[in-house]
């Protein structure tokens, strides 16, 4: 028998050995990453893996999951047939209240985004279309921006669920496992869990608990129990989040090209095949900027002239800064007043 020779069998020896320490360093390498995702998986920390009773959390949700889930928990029991669609400013308008001008037995549900694009309010209307919901009453929230966004946002709060969107689910939830894996998150959510509080300054953290009704997904925004407690004092002491306004009327430059206007044609083609009863509302925002008239013309033309309020700029609402949480956001006894109005000549 033919002698190996004894270099050529170190060799192989050697290369063995440098293999297999590539092996234990790869295993040692991914053991971090394996163990983050069985944190995820275990934690599911955006709520979006299983489903549950109650959407609050320390964790601030991505609102279009926690808005959809709370419609399919509920929607054979309470069988909603009444949307409130926009933007953040949805707070402003409670179910109950705007329930109060729908017929007896209708019943409402807010699903809205942060920053909503009119592209995320049309495929919520086609998800609920192809659920087979009635689609009877739609209040939509509006200003310039969500009016001038034609296309999805970007983000693991913007991302919509897979039923909505059409996406992979497996895409969906690697948006939110990358928001995860990301050490501005990271890291404050790995102290929040060892300490079990939240800290000022945790990114993408809740401090403030509770702040969604688990059955409508109402808004309990927790700086009621603060105007509540401090009354005028609330505005005196954080004048710096309500800026000076001169008086100038300002118009916004348009919002509304081809684009956004083919967005806006969708909504109405769905909203009409269910004959639906909608009311759009252009938010009185406290910069008191006013709507371009060219975009007010275009959504009367669409969703009929009747059918369209616009609050922007220098108005009663907009004078009193009591109306506002702060420069963003108005308080729900604005959205009483506006719903008031423009369902009193009806």
């Amino acid at each position: 028998m033919e002698k190996i020779p004894e270099t050529i069998t170190g060799a192989n020896i050697r290369k063995r050995s440098a293999f297999s320490r590539i092996v234990r360093k790869s295993v040692l390498f991914a053991i971090p990453f394996w163990a983050l995702i069985a944190l995820y998986i275990y934690d599911d920390p955006f709520m979006v893996l299983r489903k549950y009773d109650l959407y609050d959390s320390d964790v601030m949700l991505n609102e279009h999951h926690v808005g959809w889930q709370i419609y399919r928990n509920h929607c054979d029991s309470v069988h909603f047939n009444s949307f409130i669609l926009g933007n953040s400013c949805t707070m402003a308008f409670r179910c109950a209240e705007w329930e109060k001008y729908l017929d007896s037995g209708d019943r409402a549900i807010r699903l809205f985004g942060n920053g909503e694009s009119m592209k995320a309010i049309s495929l919520k209307l086609r998800a609920l279309d192809n659920e087979g919901a009635e689609i009877k009453n739609v209040l939509m929230i509006l200003d310039r921006t969500s009016l001038s966004r034609f296309s999805l946002l970007n983000g693991y709060g913007n991302i919509l669920p897979a039923a909505i969107s059409g996406e992979s689910p497996f895409a969906v939830q690697m948006e939110f496992i990358q928001a995860f894996a990301m050490p501005d998150f990271l890291f404050p959510y790995l102290k929040y869990r060892i300490t079990g509080s939240v800290e000022p300054g945790m990114k993408r953290m809740n401090p403030y608990g509770r702040i969604r009704d688990s059955r409508n997904n109402d808004s309990f925004n927790p700086r009621d129990k603060m105007i509540e407690q401090e009354g005028e004092a609330y505005w005196e002491n954080r004048k710096k989040e309500f800026p000076e306004r001169d008086g100038t009327v300002v118009v916004e430059e348009p919002a509304i090209f081809h684009n956004q206007r083919m967005v806006l044609d969708d909504i109405m083609e769905v909203l009409h095949r269910h004959n639906t009863s909608v009311r759009v509302i252009i938010s009185p925002d406290y910069n008191q900027k006013e709507l371009h008239p060219d975009d007010r013309e275009i959504l009367q033309g669409i969703f009929g002239k009747e059918n369209v309020y616009d609050f922007s700029g220098i108005n009663e609402f907009t004078e009193d800064y009591h109306n506002y949480y702060e420069s963003g956001h108005y308080r729900p006894l604005l959205g009483n007043k506006l719903l008031e109005r423009i369902y009193k000549h009806q």
